[in-house]
């Protein structure tokens, strides 16, 4: 069966639409990042660039744009979920949100909670799937990667994937960030690591709901301090600074500079199709990948998508 691709939009500026329009054929759905969770656990935020959503649409593309808890924040999560009155009125403002913008669906992404609000969670996941398939629309959500069930922090611990997988239509798996910008300097996303993870999901989640995440983006570190760039950022600074860019067994790209105090890895072309092959040949059963984030990324990514997709 052929692979679907989606990919989360947080921009929708001329440059991403066009890339989106020129590969309507490879991507299957946008998730557009229009809506946050405010602190007082009401949705914020409206269509952005109605042209974007005109063009995606004509495209036939499923649209279902993002909730993200604004700063992940674990306080607004609880204060729209935490009671069974509040889960109730939250889960009608997103079906309401759905039905008056004519959306496909709607994609979670709620990050950063605590094994404690697990249950709490689960439940309104489970009643936000019962509401949307009652009108005929669906629901995706964005889930941390962990290798088994605890995770190795409280956000994955917070995410039952046995139940979550059982209702959602879209289980994606944000399987980057194995290094990020809190920790030491590191690959982003280890073929290894993402073997693991999708292992695990295999024993817990259908695969043919499950999307492996694709990270485009890259982070400089000083330190145990990183901040986010883009591949295009990235090879400017290699370009300037005169280093060379190398590739660890993964095949993702990295460097160093100023006397080795600065180290910077990046996503590329090369780097994602060993990790679209590995993926293929070791999870061929698995729905899709979604693609974090539109902006910046090796143009050539989208061959490689291609080339996977009719392969």
């Amino acid at each position: 069966m052929r692979p679907e691709v989606t990919i989360w939009a947080p921009y929708a500026s001329t440059l991403e639409i066009n890339t989106l329009t020129a590969n309507a054929d490879l991507i299957r759905e946008v998730n557009f990042f229009w809506y946050e969770l405010g602190g007082d656990g009401r949705i914020v935020g409206g269509v952005k660039n109605r042209a974007a959503l005109d063009q995606v649409r004509a495209a036939r593309m499923r649209v279902l744009p993002s909730i993200v808890n604004r700063g992940f924040s674990r306080d607004a999560v609880l204060t729209a979920i935490g009671t069974p009155a509040a889960r109730r009125e939250h889960i009608a403002a997103i079906v309401e949100l759905v039905e008056t913008n004519g959306y496909d669906g709607i994609d979670i992404d709620y990050e950063s909670l605590f094994p404690e609000d697990r249950e709490t969670f689960t439940i309104f996941i489970e009643e936000l799937a019962a509401a949307l398939h009652a009108i005929d629309k669906q629901l995706s959500i964005a889930v941390h990667a962990k290798t088994d069930d605890a995770g190795s922090w409280g956000g994955p611990a917070a995410q039952d994937w046995a139940r979550l997988g059982a209702v959602v239509d879209y289980f994606k798996i944000m399987t980057y960030d194995y290094h990020h910008g809190a920790s030491a300097a590191g690959p982003i996303a280890p073929v290894t690591w993402i073997n693991d993870v999708l292992s695990y999901a295999a024993t817990v989640a259908p695969p043919a709901k499950t999307y492996a995440g694709i990270h485009f983006y890259g982070y400089e570190w000083v330190g145990q301090s990183g901040r986010g760039i883009e591949w295009q950022q990235a090879m400017k600074t290699a370009q300037l600074r005169n280093a060379a860019i190398q590739r660890d067994e993964s095949g993702e790209a990295w460097f160093t500079f100023d006397d080795g105090r600065f180290t910077i890895y990046f996503a590329d072309a090369e780097n994602l199709r060993v990790k679209l092959a590995a993926i293929s040949a070791a999870h061929p059963d698995i729905a899709g990948i979604a693609i974090w984030r539109l902006g910046g990324e090796d143009p050539e990514n989208w061959q490689a998508i291609r080339e996977w997709v009719e392969r």
